[in-house]
């Protein structure tokens, strides 16, 4: 099949060359088939680039597949409909790149920069258009100088102008320059000054002081200058405080803002000992919620001066409630300002809180194929948005999932070959998020910016595989905060997993001829620990550039369990450990660490990197890492030519074909992707995985799986592949082929599975949902 298929794949491939020669033939005679655009910068530096140009190009030849063949131009050329049609060059399109090109160059301060461009034959009826830039010398500011008369203005703009990003010797960029305009636009407009935007701000600019330098001067226009908007009637720039914040928590579209007679207006004080925040909550319908979980996202207070950044603040923090689905905020001036100073400028504000359904349900099917064992599922969620009056949102999942693991059973007495659907799972998830810190923590020591949550999970999950039953019950609890945008923190105090193993008879006599430790990961047990993870993305929304992610992970279990035994001076059982209600208790320390770079070459095609490295050590009353708690390799999130738990430790070789999980202390891998795209939603990609997992000592029942530094270069697994994905916007569906090209599970000297001539094409079908990572 694979054969027939490769034979096919080869004839359409050679088909498509002898198409290619003549996908020319029906063109004018003056016209040509454009197949390439290049840049050559003379005098390239770090400020311009040939990719800086590239996206002003005006015509871009037929794309190719993978950068190499132009398919669907072939398509087009056969079958005279779909693909491609052929691109033609256009002389008038040539131009007018030069001329974006040109400016282009002169907005980033290289005024004069030459342009020109060469079209260049590649064969009788196909050309190459070659454009050359030399650039010239950019100007630079010199001084920078400020003309601003209101004194208020000015002290402002002095105060925060140490976060300015233009300064002496910066090149004279007009893109920069207006960023700098909105910098100075939200510092004013952060400090009372409503309805202020960069629109008010200009730059005086002389070239004539010096060779290619430029003196500045900022500017600042006053609101009655024609050309200005002006949101606030006046003739000047005047500093607005908040008078009164009305709340409508029930907020209907198209509903009016004058109050009903039978309306209710409730004054909240947001403190006990501040009289200072006052809201006021409009409604005909009944509440429903507290008042106070509103003014806990509320950043905009009556009294203070107008902050744009923290009605910004307000808005995000009143989205994160669930049980809203429109929030929208408006300031107008006050029309009842306050008698005590009648020298202010004051703003009423409005929210208004259009509410989502209380109640949610959802079914979901999944498909997978995780290295050739297909498998299928389902989930039932049901959600309330609201459960205590407070935004709480409680969660709750029933899972099932089946999948067929087509392999045998082997050891001396028994050969047991296995049917389809012969793993089962199944299990229930309840989850309750609470949108404020609970005790014990207090939650006024914290910043509201912080954007504090609790969380408590309780989940119990049955999972009947060949060669034994599980049953997992977890209870955790745990808070979840942002110090900034972009840095995440999550620690749970208190997580608890108690595991519970009853083994086939078949699989016993397997353990029988393990090592102890190896025995061990098939008992009963429990974990009683704590976990913090810090997390950092700069990934913004809507904005296309690179992006990294970290995610770091500590979790230790145990030592709070032993304290306690040691101070009720309990005894060790026969076998030398403690145990709780009859149950051995884990002690162990994990941390691992997990780095993602988004590499975005435009907005179609991303180079996506990670690495992943983690080390999970046991002590005390443990002598290995609980089986749920060790590293696994394979699947189709990582090593995607091996199937999950089946690859390593280190270099073990399952000479016996024994069906054994395997599980390791220490886990390094690293993947690569190039994602581009292909056809409307189909987008492609191209990966390479390498890595493995290992065990920190020696182990009877996995031989060569320890790590040591000087062998683990060699024992690392490697694997490279194609994928195709259905991009929905909403969901990726995801199918990716893998090829093993180094294999740690073979001989040292044959571990190159590439190498091999006989049966080395053996690709791997993985299945998923949404990227790997």
């Amino acid at each position: 099949m694979k054969k027939s298929l490769l034979k096919y794949l080869l004839l359409m491939f050679i088909a498509g060359v002898f198409t290619g020669c003549n996908v020319t033939k029906n063109l004018k005679e003056n016209q040509y088939l454009l197949v390439k655009n290049k840049i050559e910068i003379e005098n390239p530096g770090k400020l311009v680039s040939e990719g800086d140009l590239e996206s002003l190009i005006q015509q871009d030849p037929n794309k190719k597949f993978l950068g190499l063949i132009p398919f669907k131009l072939w398509w087009h050329s056969i079958f005279k409909k779909g693909g491609e049609s052929p691109v033609i060059l256009d002389p008038g399109l040539i131009e007018e790149t030069e001329k974006q090109m040109r400016s282009y160059l002169s907005n980033i301060g290289f005024y004069d920069s030459r342009i020109s461009y060469d079209i260049l034959n590649k064969s009788k009826k196909k050309r190459k258009v070659l454009y050359r830039v030399k650039l010239s010398e950019p100007f630079r500011i010199r001084n920078i100088g400020f003309d601003i008369k209101d004194d208020s203005i000015r002290n402002l703009v002095f105060r925060y102008n140490k976060y300015s990003i233009i300064d002496s010797g910066s090149v004279f960029n007009s893109f920069l320059l207006d960023s700098e305009r909105a910098r100075i636009a939200d510092a004013l407009s952060n400090n009372g000054y409503f309805g202020f935007t960069k629109d008010f701000v200009y730059y005086e600019a002389d070239s004539s002081v010096a060779n290619r330098k430029v003196d500045l001067t900022i500017l600042i226009r006053n609101r009655d200058e024609p050309g200005v908007n002006k949101p606030v009637a006046g003739s000047g720039h005047k500093i607005y405080y908040l008078n009164k914040v009305f709340v409508y928590p029930n907020y209907l579209p198209f509903q009016s803002d004058t109050l009903p007679t039978d309306t209710i207006v409730a004054q909240i004080n947001d403190k006990d000992d501040d009289i200072r925040d006052i809201y006021r909550f409009v409604y005909s319908s009944p509440l429903k919620i507290r008042p106070d979980v509103i003014t806990r996202s509320m950043f905009i207070e009556p009294k203070t001066k107008y902050s744009k950044l923290d009605a910004g603040q307000t808005y995000k923090k009143l989205n994160e409630l669930r049980i809203y689905k429109y929030v929208d905020i408006n300031f107008r001036e006050s029309r009842e300002p306050p008698n005590t100073h009648p020298e202010l400028n004051y703003l009423d504000c409005m929210v208004r809180l259009t509410r989502n359904p209380v109640h949610s349900y959802s079914i979901e099917t999944q498909l997978t194929n995780s290295g050739g064992d297909p498998g299928i599922g389902g989930n039932f969620l049901y959600q309330n948005k609201n459960i205590f009056n407070g935004a709480e949102v409680l969660n709750v999942r029933l899972k099932v999932a089946m999948e067929a693991q087509n392999r045998s059973v082997n050891n001396e007495n028994s050969t047991e070959n296995l049917v389809f659907f012969n793993t089962f799972e199944a299990g229930i998830e309840a989850s309750l998020y609470v949108p404020k810190f609970l005790a014990p923590v207090n939650e006024d020591i914290f910043s509201k910016y912080f954007r504090p949550k609790t969380t408590f999970n309780l989940g119990y999950s049955l999972q009947n595989r060949i060669e034994y039953d599980r049953t997992i019950t977890n209870v955790s609890f745990g808070y979840e905060w942002s110090e900034t945008k972009f840095k995440q923190h999550i620690f749970y105090p208190f997580d608890i997993n108690f595991v519970k193993v009853n083994t086939t008879p078949e699989f016993d006599e397997v353990l029988a001829d393990e090592s102890q430790r190896f025995q061990n990961q098939y008992t009963d047990h429990l974990i009683f620990g704590l976990r913090y993870s810090y997390i950092y993305s700069n990934q913004e929304i809507n904005k296309i550039k690179n992006v990294l992610y970290f995610r770091g992970n500590f979790e230790s279990a145990g030592n709070l369990l032993n304290l306690i035994m040691n101070i009720a001076d309990k005894p060790a059982n026969s076998d030398g450990y403690r145990e709780v209600i009859g149950i051995r208790y884990s002690q162990l320390v994990k941390t691992n660490f997990d780095t993602r770079y988004y590499f975005r070459i435009d907005k179609k095609r991303t180079i996506a990197l990670r690495t992943f490295i983690g080390i999970a050590i046991p002590y005390g009353n443990s002598i290995d890492i609980p089986f749920e708690k060790g590293y696994f390799g394979g699947g189709a999130n990582g090593m995607r030519a091996w199937p999950l738990r089946y690859l390593g430790p280190g270099g073990f070789q399952n000479t016996g074909d024994k069906r054994i999980e395997r599980v390791g202390d220490i886990m390094l891998e690293g993947n690569f992707e190039y994602r581009f795209p292909v056809y409307r939603v189909f987008t492609g990609a191209v990966f390479y995985d390498i890595g493995n997992i290992w065990l920190l000592s020696e182990n009877e029942s996995f031989p060569g799986g320890e790590f040591y530094f000087k062998k683990f270069g060699g024992q690392l697994a490697m694997d490279l592949g194609l994928g195709i994905r259905l991009d929905f916007d909403y969901f990726i569906f995801r199918i990716d082929f893998a090829q093993r090209l180094k294999d740690p599970g073979r001989q040292p000297g044959d571990r190159w599975v590439i190498g091999n001539v006989n049966g080395w094409f053996n690709p791997v079908l993985n299945l998923g949902i949404g990227y790997p990572f």
